[in-house]
């Protein structure tokens, strides 16, 4: 049997959904400390009350949009197959499109939530070093210190490649694939 979904519930889903929408566009264009909750409910077209029907505060807000990021960019390098050239790839295209967002996160310092993208990056990357040593692809490393090492190159790399105004992504996954391999490579 199929639950039915409320009028109610639709339209306080679709409300979330506008809240982390604006807040994301926020955030990409002021950083998540320069964001104001004031700010994120103007872009979502609904008052300030209703923000807090929603999230306790911005840092919970934040968290929630860090965490759509992440599974958006879960679901890429999935989707995209097995290995370092399709999950740079993959990473590459989604950080194309929300470069901003990214680097406001990536430098969010608010709260103990705060740390939770690269925590689940780390996580993610130190999954797929493990994977990597055991098939004899990787030498054998400290998986969370190498996937700490990861994340560093890639989020600056990144970060750089987008404030630089560059467009090439393709260009970019290649020198991300070729120095993590270099560097990793059993």
């Amino acid at each position: 049997m199929t639950a039915t979904v409320s009028r109610g519930e639709r339209r306080k889903a679709e409300t979330r959904r506008r809240l982390l929408a604006a807040a994301a566009l926020v955030f990409g264009e002021v950083g998540v400390d320069g964001a104001t909750i004031a700010a994120i409910t103007e872009r979502a077209d609904v008052g300030l009350g209703t923000f807090y029907l929603h999230f306790d505060d911005k840092d919970e807000v934040a968290a929630a949009v860090a965490d759509e990021l992440v599974a958006r960019i879960a679901t890429a390098t999935d989707e995209a197959g097995t290995g370092i050239h399709a999950a740079t790839r993959a990473v590459c295209a989604v950080a194309a499109e929300e470069a901003a967002l990214l680097h406001a996160l990536y430098r969010w310092h608010g709260s103990a939530r705060s740390g939770g993208l690269r925590t689940a990056f780390v996580d993610r990357i130190a999954r797929g070093m493990k994977q990597g040593i055991r098939s004899g692809l990787m030498r054998r490393e400290d998986p969370t210190l190498a996937a700490h090492a990861v994340l560093g190159l890639y989020a600056e790399t990144i970060l750089y490649w987008a404030s630089s105004g560059r467009d090439d992504w393709d260009a970019l996954a290649d020198f991300l694939e070729r120095t993590t391999t270099a560097a990793f490579s059993a």
